[in-house]
């Protein structure tokens, strides 16, 4: 069942039963205003109490935002999941349940869902490594998203292996800090069916030295006239390499010296989880870990953790770089920045990553003259910058490649989900044109028989 992610790009949830017992793969929350709000708090479309475990592509919310929901609905079971997503995942819950408890609407959870979902926890072997959960034989494969993140592949015997692969959210080759997804797949890892995010199906990133070189433009022109310079990020993934890129621009000379504000308690703690976790790094991160200097550090960096710090951020005078969340500008710190700053001409918007339907960071991209936050109606004259090429998703040409790498099964059957329509209908026409692919575009709460 494709009970998430079918027609947007949150929400990633699917079900897989077989031989009574089931797999709830990924549990994310949807994000995007009042119908997702809806779809967060209606009924799962399959019985939470009825099944065997959960397994995590990895941490992000729109993945692992509503797995302790389940648990106040009857399900105990394990949560499996790479190590680093373990603990990204944990990060999430917290902050969701903390969020919530100083919110005016109903919480999907509160602190002690949270706590119990803890104890279910369960790291799985790693990559390249088979886990047996009931009749079902779950592997991982390093999809170089995030920290952790995972392509899982389930396998069971139904008179013969049969097994189906979903992707996660599939990661850029040549990403800085972690390795790239994988692209190299054995005959024996061979699927009858894919489930593929298709988030940038109908597009492509321009290449990351062009990307890099617009974000400096827009850091050296922030210095010049004494802006603030509003990045809009996701804690966990993006926050890291926008600071590895700033790192690299200050430490070469590219830009000169500038205040770098992380703001937010979420993106402090998930880049220390990414300072434990080196095992995920690639060759070049290992390299400049051995020169004595780590990939996450760097002498203009400050971090506001509460409340009084962050509000000493919008005291500072003076260019400054302001990293915050929600990467959509549906939440978090980066709305009052947003707030207090969009309104002034110096101020430059460097939107980094992809903004869903009906949110804040899709109006300002969209090139909104008003927008609307906390119920004030603040006029946009700040400039906005739009740049994909640090996206930590796949674009168009990614995805295609890393499909075309896959070890399919004769008559295998891919399933086109996490991406608007227009992207998802796009991607699918390129898959059955260049691989003689077939493929199905999954609608919500869609039932398919993998006979």
């Amino acid at each position: 069942m494709f009970a998430g992610a079918a027609g947007g790009v949150t929400g990633s949830c699917y079900h897989l039963t077989f031989d009574g017992a089931s797999l709830v793969i990924d549990c994310g929350t949807f994000q995007g205003g009042r119908i997702a709000d809806e779809l967060n708090q209606r009924p799962f479309p399959f019985d939470p109490a009825q099944v065997t475990a959960v397994v995590l592509t990895h941490g992000h919310l729109d993945h692992a935002g509503r797995v302790p929901l389940l648990g106040d609905l009857g399900f105990e079971g394990p949560v499996w999941g790479h190590a680093a997503t373990l603990d990204i995942a944990m990060l999430i819950m917290e902050d969701t349940a903390k969020l919530a408890a100083h919110s005016d609407g109903p919480p999907l959870y509160e602190r002690g869902a949270v706590e119990r979902t803890r104890e279910r926890l369960k790291r799985h072997p790693g990559y390249g490594k088979r886990q047996q959960i009931g009749p079902f034989t779950v592997e991982l494969f390093d999809a170089g998203h995030i920290l952790g993140s995972s392509h899982v592949r389930v396998s069971w015997d139904d008179g013969g292996e049969r097994a189906i692969l979903f992707s996660g959210d599939i990661g850029v080759v040549g990403s800085p800090i972690i390795k790239d997804p994988t692209s190299q797949w054995s005959p024996e890892n061979a699927v009858d069916y894919v489930v593929t995010e298709s988030t940038y199906g109908n597009r492509n990133h321009p290449d990351r030295a062009a990307a890099r070189e617009t974000f400096k433009d827009v850091i050296q022109h922030a210095i010049l006239d004494g802006g603030k310079v509003l990045v809009p990020a996701f804690a966990i993934g993006r926050t890291q390499e926008i600071l590895f890129e700033l790192d690299q621009m200050i430490q070469s000379g590219e830009v000169g010296r500038i205040p770098v504000v992380v703001d937010g308690p979420l993106s402090m703690k998930a880049t220390d989880v990414y300072r434990r976790h080196k095992g995920c790094y690639d060759e070049d991160a290992h390299e400049q870990l051995a020169r004595g200097d780590h990939p996450l550090d760097m002498d203009s960096f400050m971090g506001a953790t509460d409340g009084r710090q962050s509000s000493r951020v919008s005291d500072l005078r003076g260019p400054a770089i302001i990293i915050a969340g929600s990467g959509m500008c549906s939440g978090g710190r980066i709305r009052r920045h947003l707030a207090e700053n969009l309104h002034d001409p110096k101020t430059d918007v460097v939107l980094v990553g992809y903004q869903g339907a009906r949110t804040l960071g899709r109006a300002l991209e969209d090139g909104a003259e008003e927008v609307w936050i906390d119920n004030r109606q603040i006029p946009v004259r700040a400039r906005i910058t739009r740049i994909s090429g640090f996206s930590a998703h796949a674009d168009q040409d990614g995805l295609a490649s890393w499909h075309g790498a896959l070890a399919r099964k004769p008559g295998a059957t891919t399933f086109v989900t996490h991406g608007e329509d227009e992207a998802r209908d796009v991607y699918a026409r390129l898959l059955r044109d260049r691989f003689d692919a077939r493929t199905a575009i999954p609608q919500l709460d869609d039932v398919v028989t993998l006979s």
